[in-house]
């Protein structure tokens, strides 16, 4: 658990002394690189083990993180110590700070102190700290600071240099065997992309010192953040297995015993607004995840099948959350969206084989057999958006002076304002300047939205006793295939029956296509749709496959 806070790193300013000028003071936030085993002329810097990398000569082409300018001295104290400064703009909290300093080599620095300040520049807290590490968290829970001074005193070497390679706001908290009550990991993936279902994780961890109390005013719990992040592991017969990671979205506690959920990455991105657009000529599905991924700020955070983005869509998204805008590309490609064991947002093909089979002595006893309701039919209609001949208005209102965002309850163009300065804008959304108080007016052309019957598949024969049940596709504004998607969801519904029950342990995740094997020879073939897996008492897991015989 990443007890830090997540938005120090966008909201810091860095500056440093005694500091080698071809040092990247920022690279310090970047938790994927490492510092490399430079050979340097320090004590010990040129073992004859061929351990050492030749030092570069252009070192601003390598990550190398902090380095001072001066070596320590015989004692390891530097004559003239290197600091380190971070302001913010914005109030930070943070238990304590994690220093990264040369583990390669097995470099740090012995002795520092560390100064928060506040708004006004008054002294919050200030300590000393002796790191035992190349890797060193120190754990103080500091609340509303506006800047951090660190000064370097000395190494745990004589004759070297402070190597600085990572900066992190706040600890990581290590949540095992010994101190976790319960840990469940629900997994869900919807095989139409009607929804895109969030993953969720529970876990309930016994704090002996009772150091998460709500009403500690100097305890961990006021560290709690939203989008703090969670790595979770799973030990199956002494092999580590990745479940993912998961974000905080509710901390309660009694003092002694904490209750936390977390969801993933489309739980997060759930809360974030997509403004939308209209493709009339078409995008591809590539294009416009990219532009949805970086509009929510994840864009190094989600990887797409290579034939899924090819795929173009026509057609129109409102504004709207980007899980929704997420979901309306997946339905439309055919694409599923899941997060399960990944810090990604994975997009991808359904899968046409089978990748594991179930054996009966894979299955707790007690699965039960459904049978879904029959569906006869499915019609998709397509949505057609035609210019208006005449200029409306958009927006009338008093405006103070400033910069105001107009938001549309249908796509348009060809604005055009009084009173204020058109300063960005789409086909939902202007950004306007107010520059005097008064009267705005903004006005456009609007998009008509017409639809039609685009495609269908119509069952030619009813079993007997039957009645016709067909099911519509109405608020699909994006399009490749009409009759392609009929035929895709008119399939889906056709794989009826559905087994639910509990598995011991297995590599199988929601979206795999399986074989299930029952008792009296028959087989279900069909995809996990959902698992509910208890972490914390066997990885037994409450697991449902929809599909056929």
């Amino acid at each position: 658990f990443r007890l830090m806070d997540v938005t120090a790193v966008d909201d810091a300013t860095l500056s440093a002394t005694n500091y080698k000028p071809w040092s990247d003071l920022y690279q310090i936030h970047d938790e994927t690189q490492t510092l490399d085993p430079w050979a340097t002329l320090e004590g010990d810097g040129i073992p004859l083990d061929g351990s050492r990398l030749l030092f570069p000569d252009d070192p601003v082409q390598e990550f190398m993180g902090v380095w001072s300018n001066t070596l320590s001295g015989s004692d390891g104290v530097f004559a003239v110590p290197p600091t380190l400064t971070i302001t913010f703009t914005e109030p930070h909290t943070s238990v304590g700070l994690t220093l990264v300093f040369s583990e390669s080599t097995g470099d740090w620095i012995r002795d520092m102190h560390i100064v928060w300040y506040g708004q006004s520049g008054n002294v919050i807290h200030e300590e000393d700290f002796a790191p035992v590490s190349a890797n060193a968290s120190y754990g103080p829970l500091v609340e509303g600071y506006y800047k951090i001074v660190i000064t370097f005193l000395a190494t745990n070497k004589p004759y070297h240099y402070l190597k600085l390679s990572g900066l992190r706001y706040g600890v990581l908290k290590v949540f095992g065997g010994n101190d976790l009550i319960s840990a469940n990991v629900i997994e869900e993936v919807d095989l139409l992309s009607d929804e895109l279902r969030i993953n969720m994780l529970y876990y309930q961890f016994y704090s002996p010192s009772g150091e998460f109390d709500i009403l500690d005013p100097s305890g961990a719990y006021r560290a709690f953040q939203l989008r703090q992040d969670m790595a979770v592991t799973e030990w199956i017969d002494g092999d580590p297995m990745d479940m993912g990671t998961y974000y905080l979205q509710e901390a309660a506690t009694d003092g002694n015993v904490t209750d936390v959920t977390c969801t993933d990455l489309l739980g997060v991105i759930d809360g974030t607004e997509y403004m939308g657009g209209l493709w009339l000529d078409g995008i591809t599905v590539g294009d416009l995840v990219s532009d949805i991924m970086a509009s929510a700020g994840v864009s190094d955070l989600y990887e797409l099948d290579a034939d899924i983005a090819r795929i173009t869509l026509k057609g129109y998204l409102p504004i709207c959350t980007h899980r929704a805008a997420l979901q309306q590309v997946a339905f439309a490609a055919g694409a599923l969206v899941s997060c399960a064991r990944s810090n990604m947002i994975r997009i991808f093909k359904p899968s046409t084989d089978v990748s594991d089979t179930i054996s009966p002595n894979d299955k707790v006893v007690g699965h039960s057999l459904t049978q879904r309701e029959l569906v006869t039919g499915v019609e998709v209609y397509v949505h057609h958006y035609s210019l208006s001949d005449e200029s409306s208005e958009l927006f009338v209102e008093e405006c103070q002076v400033g910069d105001r965002l107009v938001k549309f309850s249908s796509p348009a163009s060809e604005l055009s304002c009084t009173g204020a300065t058109i300063a960005d804008k789409g086909v939902n959304w202007a950004r306007l300047m107010v520059s005097e108080a008064g009267t705005v007016t903004l006005t456009g052309k609007t998009y008509e939205d017409q639809t039609s019957l685009g495609g269908s598949v119509i069952m030619p024969n009813l079993p007997a006793n039957s009645k016709a049940n067909v099911m519509t596709v109405e608020d699909c504004t994006l399009m490749e295939d009409a009759q392609a998607m009929a035929q895709r969801v008119y399939d889906h519904y056709q794989q009826r029956i559905v087994d639910q029950g509990d598995l011991f342990p297995g590599a199988w995740q929601p979206g795999d296509k399986v074989q299930l094997q029952q008792t009296s020879g028959n087989a279900l073939t069909g995809m996990i749709t959902s698992m509910d897996i208890d972490l914390t008492s066997g990885y037994i897991s409450s697991v449902e496959v929809i599909g056929s015989a």
